[in-house]
């Protein structure tokens, strides 16, 4: 009789659990196909957050009033400009794609006057001949792989009003999230604290440190510095303008900067444009790709040190996982998991915590 009740028990415990397993199974079919924008409006809200508390606070402690504030500016801005230079970016990637496919793509030869440049002036000009000379064979050992290229830019630009719709999304649900920030952290805090309720409140902490300082410090400064790099490019007319922005935004997120390209760009408006506007042009160029060296030290906690690889993984992971998204989602979620797993494992992570607190309080 004892055994046939352990039998009993024990097929209404894996009747229970496998109901369980299904209604969460289900909860993450529903969700899947929202997940990345969902993720994105957490990052954001988690982010911004002390921005909201600021406006709230000066607004005579109007939350709703605040958070509404934040969510329309946002909402403007991937609107107005982004929007902007989105559709450049269009327009740039089926030239781009037109002369790719079409063996087209040619580049000029430099000016007669590069070459009297001091010190890099024979190397610029004898780099550029060799190009304009060479692009044409060297393309055409690399067709198969251009037109994949094509048809990925295509895709893109196909795809760049749903991605700006994310976008518009994410904001709208940060914007929710930090209206009822004081219920949604309760509820993660007890999530943390059922997980490990030794070091629970303590994770909780250093994923919010973590989050805020990678995407103040490292995506909101590309994102920045970018912008401010495209809106120069477009003012100039220099050609793919849109193209070349989305380049340094991908090279200032995997920390190489946009130093090259805004150099190249650079280079070609002091050979096809007029003195004045070469100059203005440059004037407007060096400080936007310096900026970065002033931001980072001033929104990146100092105590949270994520590893360039970590950065770079995540955003060639994250965009083969969730397209343009995830090149902002995919660094923040690999800098969380990393730096959760250093605590883990790191017998001194109250006090490494503390000193992580202390910094980000500075740095907010």
């Amino acid at each position: 009789m004892e055994n046939k009740f352990k039998i009993i028990e024990i097929a209404d415990l894996l009747i229970r659990l496998f109901l369980i397993g299904l209604l969460l199974s289900w909860c993450f079919v529903l969700l899947r196909p929202f997940i990345e924008i969902i993720l994105w409006g957490i990052i954001l809200a988690i982010a911004i957050f002390p921005i909201f508390l600021w406006l709230k606070a000066r607004i005579g402690g109007r939350g709703n009033l605040a958070g509404t504030i934040i969510t329309l500016l946002g909402v403007a801005v991937i609107i107005g400009p982004v929007s902007l230079i989105a559709t450049v970016f269009v327009n740039n990637a089926q030239t781009f794609s037109d002369n790719l496919v079409s063996g087209n793509l040619v580049v000029p030869p430099p000016p007669p006057g590069i070459a009297t440049w001091p010190v890099i002036g024979e190397s610029i000009d004898r780099i550029w001949q060799s190009a304009s000379v060479n692009l044409a064979t060297v393309l055409t050992q690399f067709r198969p792989q251009l037109e994949q290229l094509a048809k990925n830019l295509l895709f893109l630009a196909a795809n760049i009003g749903l991605i700006l719709l994310k976008f518009i999304v994410s904001i709208i649900i940060a914007g929710i999230l930090m209206i009822n920030a004081e219920n949604m952290s309760r509820r993660v805090s007890q999530v943390f604290s059922r997980l490990t309720p030794e070091k629970g409140q303590g994770f909780l902490e250093l994923a919010t440190a973590t989050i805020r300082g990678v995407t103040r410090g490292i995506i909101g400064v590309a994102i920045l510095q970018s912008f401010l790099i495209g809106i120069g490019l477009i003012a100039a007319r220099i050609p793919f303008a849109g193209l070349l922005s989305l380049l340094c935004l991908v090279l200032s997120i995997i920390q190489i900067g946009p130093g090259l390209v805004v150099l190249g760009t650079i280079i070609f408006a002091w050979s096809n444009m007029g003195t004045v506007s070469a100059l203005l042009f440059t004037l407007w160029m060096v400080p936007t790709t310096l900026v970065d060296n002033i931001l980072k030290p001033l929104l990146m906690a100092q105590g949270l040190p994520v590893p360039t690889i970590i950065i770079l993984i995540g955003v060639l992971g994250g965009t083969l996982v969730h397209g343009i998204l995830g090149l902002f989602i995919g660094p923040v979620v690999l800098s969380l998991g990393y730096q959760l797993i250093v605590a883990w494992v790191n017998p001194d992570f109250e006090q490494g915590l503390n000193t992580t607190d202390s910094n980000q309080e500075a740095n907010i």
